[in-house]
């Protein structure tokens, strides 16, 4: 069978099952007993790191990716423009009181059509700036759309308006999200459907792109939605209902064992993205993981490591092994799409991977690409303990080239009539996963 035709199999197989309409139910329970991990070699093929300027040093909060800019939002600065390799091109916005200056400014958002920057300031307060960092405008949510809920939160440019997911957080909102042009007009609202309820202890609502949708969440109802290009919606996936679904009043607790203790036993997705093979949720329940959804299969991996951090809820903390070039663990994942090619991206700390350079961890590594580790242990001796973050940028395999990775592989292992047939039926599965199955080669880990 010609590689090309196989992986027009796949893509056929992969259309019938998204027609399905049937809602694949999200469960926290069956996330915890996945019981495989999935590592960064398993799903990737290139990482790329990325220094940036250091002539004004920030602490970083948010980062976006465009074709041609990196933003970053840095704590009582601004958000900071940079080109694709690392240089500082501009600062945008200024902390102050003044007239087009912010107070708070750490959540934002770019359009990569008129380059202009939106910028949160304080709870209801967007700004605007040019491209060039000018001050165009500013305003108040809670004047243009009503129906309360419109506290700080993160938001989103989607088919060039601007996206607000409302968290419910009071639990009294109008509408589940707004869509406002970038004038501030008012385009298009969700209402809520979840009868008002009393609480302070409210979770802010998710989204994601992916694609050509925008997708969205809150901690009170159990949808996830997708919203069209043309605004209209419908239901995707579902959270599994249950005594770990996060609560319609306050949280009472005596201390923070208490409260720490109460915490593990709710169901937290804290964040959720999709690349072309799985749905990914970053979570806590009972502990904290990546869980990654084939889309396919539904077989679930999860991505996680012990956590050091004494004030951790849980004894573990969501990350990915980087079994690549054995760097540090990924942590705060966002997803990014460029040329048909699909990347995670996250900012590292300097200090934590000359750290984690020196110690025993990775000089005992046999990762992927051992080359990879030389470049890396360069790379980290070149970088200020008090310098910039580093973007790292993970290239993720391609669909088809991860499929004949696979079915090559798996060539070696048994030569015999159907080959192609059961490397079809195996395809989702991560190469090096489905070598320990059948006997074959260990994986190598960190």
């Amino acid at each position: 069978m010609k590689p090309s035709y196989l992986c027009l199999l796949v893509l056929i197989s992969i259309s019938c099952i998204s027609n399905n309409k049937d809602l694949y139910e999200i469960d926290p329970r069956a996330l915890n007993n996945a019981g495989k991990q999935i590592y960064l070699a398993d799903i990737a093929e290139n990482i790329k790191y990325i220094p940036l300027d250091d002539s004004i040093p920030f602490i970083n909060s948010k980062h976006v990716v465009t074709p041609d800019f990196l933003y970053v939002s840095a704590k009582d600065i601004g958000i900071l423009k940079f080109d694709r390799d690392g240089r500082l091109i501009k600062q945008i916005g200024r902390r102050g009181r003044g007239p087009g200056e912010s107070m708070y400014g750490i959540l934002f958002t770019v359009d990569t059509i008129t380059g202009n920057v939106f910028v949160e300031d304080r709870a209801d307060v967007i700004k605007v700036y040019s491209q060039n960092g000018t001050f165009i405008s500013e305003f108040r949510l809670n004047e243009i759309i009503g129906g309360g809920g419109w506290r700080a939160g993160d938001f989103e440019i989607f088919n060039s308006l601007l996206f607000f997911p409302n968290s419910l957080g009071t639990g009294n909102s109008k509408y589940y999200w707004a869509f406002l042009d970038t004038l501030g007009n008012l385009v298009s609202t969700k209402k809520n459907s979840v009868p008002p309820f009393m609480t302070k202890s409210g979770r802010a609502a998710s989204f994601y792109k992916f694609e050509n949708k925008l997708f969205y969440f809150n901690y009170f109802n159990d949808t996830i939605f997708s919203i069209s290009p043309d605004l209209s919606h419908q239901a995707e996936y579902t959270f599994a209902q249950g005594d770990f679904r996060w609560p319609k009043t306050n949280i009472e607790y005596n201390s923070t064992s208490d409260l720490n203790s109460k915490l593990r036993k709710l169901f937290q997705p804290s964040g959720m993205f999709e690349t072309k093979r799985f749905i990914v949720i970053s979570y806590m329940y009972q502990q904290a993981a990546y869980a990654f959804i084939e889309k396919r299969t539904k077989k679930t991996f999860l991505a996680f490591q012990k956590a050091i951090d004494p004030r951790s809820v849980t004894e573990t903390k969501a990350c990915i092994t980087n079994d690549l070039d054995g760097g540090l663990p990924l942590e705060r994942l966002q997803y990014y799409s460029e040329n048909d090619e699909e990347y995670f991206t996250s900012l590292i700390s300097p200090f934590n991977l000359k750290m984690h350079i020196s110690g025993s961890e990775f000089k005992n590594s046999r990762p992927e690409y051992p080359e990879k580790k030389k470049e890396l242990e360069k790379f980290a001796g070149s970088l200020k303990e008090t310098g910039n973050p580093v973007l790292v940028m993970v290239r993720l395999r391609h669909y088809c080239r991860g499929l004949l990775r696979e079915n090559k592989m798996k060539g070696r292992l048994k030569k015999a009539q159907g080959v192609e047939e059961e490397a079809l039926s195996f395809a989702p599965l991560p190469a090096r996963t489905f070598l320990q199955q059948k006997g074959g080669v260990p994986m190598r880990r960190n």
